[in-house]
């Protein structure tokens, strides 16, 4: 049986991995590494480590003890990533890594708030469309570094699952928002409105946080029988539960942020581009995520669970916003 350590192991994705994780295999041992204390059964994990994912040596350490290392805690930089890999290729046996990215890498950074027929649609059958991944996307610089480890004579058996904007935390009784909800609620408070650019049509890329762990748990099953097939470029998944227009994402969460008393109006607002929030979400806001995940679905990944337009009023039902 594979020994596993998942990074991020108290996250909105890696807590609920582990769960279903120990529930499909109960004698496989997962060690959680996390940066606060928690306890074993807190975690559902065997073993619990504290640390830090910047702590290059305790990672690579870390890593190095178990069969499968899964980064479920941060794919915006090369930490632990970097740390995770020189772990696993020092093991006396081939290394695994199943690194979790996200779909912010497939915006096409349009302006208009419009849903654009000409936009590129992002597909994992595609090892050409993989191969353009590059450092300078959301998820890049992690998402290269995998890719990377891949190749070459010392390489490793890795696996990449992109889910694209993930929600459902009511389902799994999550504390916490997840990146997707902190995202589009932080932007919206200091506007004091909801907004959406233009029309409104452009189109986002969503993912149920149900459809992806019974997903992760299918490739973590792949990889403990390993060894992998094809390219690496062969084993990056895109997963999508559903597409919704923007105008109409920003209407349900006007509606929800207007019931609980954080804004007047239940209405969204239509705005230019410049006015739609700060820095880089306003891209988000305005552009399309047109991902398309033919690899996932001949590896049976099939989506079972709501539209985030209705899971987003259970969601966002209590949680601090």
């Amino acid at each position: 049986m594979p020994s596993i350590i998942v990074f991020g192991a108290s996250g909105f994705v890696g807590a609920p991995y582990i769960k279903a994780l120990k529930q499909a295999h109960p004698d496989w041992p997962v060690t959680a590494y996390v940066r606060s204390p928690q306890s074993e059964s807190q975690l559902n994990a065997d073993r619990v480590i504290v640390g830090d994912f910047s702590d290059f040596e305790k990672v690579k350490a870390a890593t190095a003890e178990h069969d499968i290392a899964v980064n479920a805690g941060n794919s915006f930089t090369a930490d632990p990533v970097a740390a995770i890999i020189a772990g696993q290729k020092s093991r006396g046996t081939k290394g695994k890594v199943i690194h979790i990215s996200g779909g912010g890498n497939f915006i096409d950074f349009g302006t208009s708030g419009s849903f654009n027929p000409d936009s590129k649609i992002w597909n994992d059958a595609n090892e050409d469309d993989i191969k353009a991944i590059h450092k300078e996307m959301f998820n890049g610089q992690s998402d290269t570094r995998v890719l990377e480890a891949g190749n070459g004579d010392d390489r490793i058996d890795t696996y990449i699952v992109c889910p694209s904007v993930v929600y459902g935390g009511a389902s799994i009784s999550s504390p916490i928002l997840g990146v997707g909800y902190k995202l589009i609620t932080g932007n919206a408070k200091p506007l004091g409105y909801v907004p959406y650019v233009g029309e409104g049509t452009a189109v986002l890329s969503t993912c149920h946080i149900l459809d992806l762990v019974d997903f992760l748990v299918k490739i973590s099953d792949v990889a403990a029988r390993g060894p992998a097939n094809g390219s690496p470029y062969s084993r990056f998944y895109m997963l999508e539960t559903s597409r919704v227009a923007w105008k109409d994402l920003a209407t349900e969460l006007a509606k929800m942020m207007h019931a609980r008393g954080i804004f007047p109006s239940p209405a969204p607002k239509s705005v230019e581009f410049e006015q739609a929030g700060e820095g880089e979400v306003k891209y988000l806001v305005g552009s399309n995520m047109l991902m398309k995940g033919e690899r996932a679905a001949t590896m049976g990944f099939k989506p079972k669970h709501p539209s985030i337009l209705t899971q987003i009023h259970e969601d966002l039902k209590e949680l601090p916003i």
